[in-house]
């Protein structure tokens, strides 16, 4: 079965986002456009509470895209994206989901 699996195209993640891609939003029209040829198609969301802990406004006195050692592993501090339920999470308004 041919599967195309679409990974977070998000509003966050588009010019304007809180975590934008430069051109992100130029895959849009790409996406459509070869969907039908595809017989499963699976799209994915990345999905927070606002308390992540990935989030650098959860951790005092820490930047934005800083480093900190969290349960042993290294992890980027990153600005609130995609949070549950928010327009940022939402996918881009023009992806054919």
């Amino acid at each position: 079965m041919k599967t195309l699996v679409i990974i977070d195209v998000q509003n966050d993640f588009i010019p304007g986002g809180s975590l934008a891609v430069p051109g992100g939003d130029e895959i849009v029209s790409v996406i459509n456009s070869f969907q039908k040829d595809f017989e499963l198609i699976i799209a994915t969301q990345d999905w927070h509470p606002n308390n992540h802990s990935s989030f650098a406004i959860n951790h005092k006195e820490k930047n934005e895209f800083e480093t900190i050692t969290w349960n042993g592993q290294t992890q980027v501090l990153w600005p609130v994206h995609c949070v549950q339920n928010t327009l940022g999470a939402d996918f881009h308004p023009e992806l054919e989901t």
